[in-house]
């Protein structure tokens, strides 16, 4: 049996990523967890801790689901690394999809609350495997690991929230597998716009 936090947590992941914070409804919430009201004030004392404590419950399964794949990354070379620590969070954001609608209704929005990691709650695994990358001229030299990380994320959000479109759109061109989207992106991740692929 589900306690009444993990099931509000639950309900309220699905309403936030739906509506946002401002948008989302607390009547909505409990409606979902079939649960009292006044259990939400209890366990997080209003709505703006709920919501915390709904993005670090995401936070959490998402690092329970990646941190073994970066781990198993990090022993790599830095192109495969990288581009096994990318399928990796495309398979977890899989798995915890509210992630991605959070952030992008923080963005829309212009209210970072908590859903993105602060500078020194990047993963280490994957800044060394960066850092490796531009000491064996993989990566340029010149690119601050923020900025790739940026990158990294843009390509993962945009995969996931555009390319799918675009191959119903145009399904000669953009692959219609799911699983071949992610390795074209990647390769545009990590090759750019040059013909080199390697």
């Amino acid at each position: 049996m589900t306690d009444s936090r993990t099931t509000l947590l639950d309900a309220a992941a699905e309403e936030f990523a739906r509506h946002g914070f401002k948008g989302a409804r607390v009547q909505e919430i409990v409606r979902r967890a079939g649960v009292n009201e006044r259990m939400i004030y209890h366990h997080f004392g209003n709505k703006e801790g709920l919501y915390r404590a709904t993005i670090l419950e995401l936070r959490r399964r998402t690092g329970e689901l990646w941190t073994p794949v970066l781990a198993e990354a990090a022993a790599m070379d830095p192109v495969p690394g990288v581009r096994r620590a990318l399928q990796g969070l495309f398979d977890t954001l899989d798995t915890v999809p509210q992630m991605i609608a959070l952030m992008l209704h923080e963005w829309l929005s212009g209210e970072w609350r908590s859903s993105m990691p602060g500078p020194d709650e990047l993963p280490a695994e994957l800044r060394a495997l960066h850092e490796r990358g531009q000491a064996a001229g993989d990566f340029a030299p010149d690119v601050p690991f923020e900025v790739s990380y940026a990158a990294i994320m843009g390509i993962v959000i945009s995969t996931t929230v555009f390319v799918g479109r675009f191959a119903e759109f145009n399904p000669d061109v953009v692959p219609a597998d799911r699983a071949r989207q992610r390795e074209v992106a990647i390769d545009q991740l990590l090759y750019g716009m040059s013909a080199r692929r390697s």
